[in-house]
């Protein structure tokens, strides 16, 4: 994560609900032989899980399965997920190969289960009920100005939803949450409240979609930032070079040598392709400098640049995209000299003279 989550981030009680009630079936699985109501609780949630036909027969399907493996696979899971209910120690010592010891099919009902969880069981209006509160709710109370802001917290590009006026809470758009730790990977994890994440859809859906944030895709192993306490943001520069030349290179750099920070922000990167999306954002500095500086002359840029190299206060970074990139940018920009900016100045100038003359020409014939 460019930002780790505030540390009034909300959870949301209908996953916390929906997590204790499929620990609480593994835990009586194990010494039950048939399956039966007294599987799940006797509380709302259980009810609730119980009386809908299709979460109830994927309950089902999963204790079959399990009954056919034997007491011993049924152990092994129930552990698997009771021990490693706290993800921040997960993060710390991640346990890449938790489900091996099942076979394909207790597997893959298994995962069938945790995604029914929480693709479908999620909004029941009993489930709903018995939680307080549905996930748009808790959707807004994430990104309260107060709490974590608008601003994707993995990349710090995008915004998570744009607001509309006069639109009450309850009929706002709203961002996908991401699995940190995939369900199709880690399905006893599905619907875990400290897994799931708002993020944007440039992360959710085109970056990261199902990447192992503990493996590689060659499978050797990686560490990743656990997003409510570490972050990157004190970890990163910005590079430019050849800023005389025709097209200077912007180059997003990490500025330790820690072995173990260096791995997750290496992660991070390729999870959420972030160096890919801000090179990407700033290959043409001019551009930048029109769009975002609008300078005068060269007085007025380096003034300018100076202006936008100041430190963002934590509530810009919250509602405004981009803001941290431009800003590790332009200071880059402050440290390379007045000299060499008067000089990309004259640059500029002389290239929007040209564009104009070839303008004019194409124009006028």
């Amino acid at each position: 994560m460019l930002f780790y989550l505030a540390p009034n981030t909300p959870k949301f009680e209908v996953f916390r609900l929906l997590n204790a009630e499929l620990l609480h079936f593994l835990e009586q699985s194990v010494n039950t032989n048939a399956f039966c109501r007294a599987l799940l609780t006797q509380d709302d949630i259980g009810k609730a899980c119980w009386g809908n036909n299709p979460t109830r027969e994927k309950f089902k399907m999963l204790f079959n399965t399990l009954q056919a493996a034997g007491n011993d696979i049924k152990l092994l899971l129930l552990e698997a997920m009771r021990d490693n209910q706290d993800l921040q120690l997960l993060f710390a010592a991640p346990q890449r190969n938790l489900l091996d010891f099942m076979s394909e099919s207790c597997f893959t009902a298994l995962k069938k289960l945790c995604t029914h969880l929480y693709c479908s069981t999620k909004g029941l209006d009993a489930v709903i009920a018995a939680g307080g509160s549905d996930i748009k709710a808790h959707f807004n109370a994430y990104r309260a100005q107060a709490v974590n802001g608008n601003i994707c917290k993995a990349c710090g590009m995008e915004k998570l939803a744009p607001f509309r006026a006069e639109v009450p809470d309850g009929e706002q758009w709203r961002a996908d949450y991401d699995h940190q730790l995939c369900k199709s990977k880690y399905p006893i994890f599905a619907v875990h409240p400290d897994n799931l994440i708002p993020l944007c859809d440039v992360c959710n859906q085109d970056a990261k979609k199902a990447k192992d944030l503990f493996k590689h895709k060659n499978g050797t192993e990686r560490l990743t930032f656990y997003p409510y306490t570490e972050e990157a943001k004190s970890f990163i520069d910005i590079s430019i070079d050849n800023l005389r030349d025709p097209e200077p290179t912007i180059k997003v750099d990490w500025n330790t040598q820690d072995p173990l920070l260096l791995d997750k922000l290496n992660t991070w990167d390729e999870v959420y392709e972030i160096r890919g999306r801000v090179e990407g954002q700033f290959r043409s500095l001019e551009a930048i400098i029109e769009d975002e500086l609008r300078p005068r002359d060269s007085a007025h840029l380096v003034s300018r640049i100076s202006d936008e190299a100041r430190p963002h206060v934590i509530d810009t970074l919250k509602r405004k995209e981009w803001a941290f990139w431009h800003q590790k940018l332009f200071s880059q920009m402050q440290q390379i000299g007045e000299p060499d900016i008067k000089a990309f100045w004259e640059k500029l100038k002389f290239t929007q003279k040209q564009a104009k003359k070839g303008a004019d020409f194409i124009l006028n014939g």
